[in-house]
């Protein structure tokens, strides 16, 4: 329980991720004193707790300016269920699988934007098998499985099975709907120009519900 009380937090001082990633970009938006701003916020909070994450400003940081310098991709990430987000950077790529990282070690795996996998949260998902999702999500198909992956109480890895339906609900949205024996769930996905996720909310597990991922680059 220790570590999710402090997983929460962290996510909670959002700012963190921001400023480290904002910092490593020299004097970008020096005008409007963002990085000032930022750098005095993470000394207050060791002081204070943070007031609670503005989504809009923290949006609005990632400019194409501060992106160009970054150089690689982003995850703007919510956890609605804990009042909690952060910004997480890609460390890697293996077999078409990207992996994106919090300063304080938490990762979320996709897979052409959908989640695959993640750690560091509790109650994690350990493995998923999303091909045919990706495909129905993609406009081939209008149903699917969906294979997720958990440890059990005895620390061994449990399969659950999700039939999944899809449906157009909006201008480049995708909305999944997935029932298993024990858990039901909706996802919704918004796909760019090129038919790739752009924003998506989608389940991890019964305990940490969804997430909300928004990814800019």
């Amino acid at each position: 329980m220790g570590q999710i009380l402090a997983m929460t937090y962290s996510w909670k001082t959002f700012a963190a991720g921001a400023a480290i990633i904002l910092a490593s970009c020299g004097n970008v938006q020096n005008d409007d004193g963002i990085i000032a701003q930022i750098r005095t916020g993470l000394a207050a909070k060791k002081q204070a707790a943070p007031p609670a994450p503005d989504i809009a400003a923290l949006r609005a940081q990632f400019t194409p300016e501060v992106m160009a310098q970054i150089g690689g991709p982003i995850l703007i990430v919510q956890i609605p269920s804990r009042d909690a987000v952060a910004v997480l950077t890609r460390v890697g790529t293996n077999n078409g699988v990207d992996t994106f990282l919090t300063p304080d070690g938490v990762s979320i795996s996709l897979r052409d934007g959908m989640v695959v996998a993640t750690r560091g949260l509790g109650f994690d998902l350990m493995t998923a098998d999303i091909a045919e999702p990706l495909m129905a999500v993609k406009g081939s198909g209008d149903t699917a499985v969906r294979v997720h992956r958990y440890l059990d109480g005895e620390n061994q890895i449990v399969a659950k099975s999700f039939g999944c339906a899809y449906s157009v609900t909006a201008v480049r949205q995708v909305t999944e709907t997935c029932t298993s024996s024990s858990d039901n769930f909706e996802n919704i996905f918004v796909m760019n120009a090129n038919g790739n996720i752009a924003s998506s909310r989608q389940w991890i597990s019964p305990q940490i519900g969804a997430v909300l991922i928004e990814r800019y680059e």
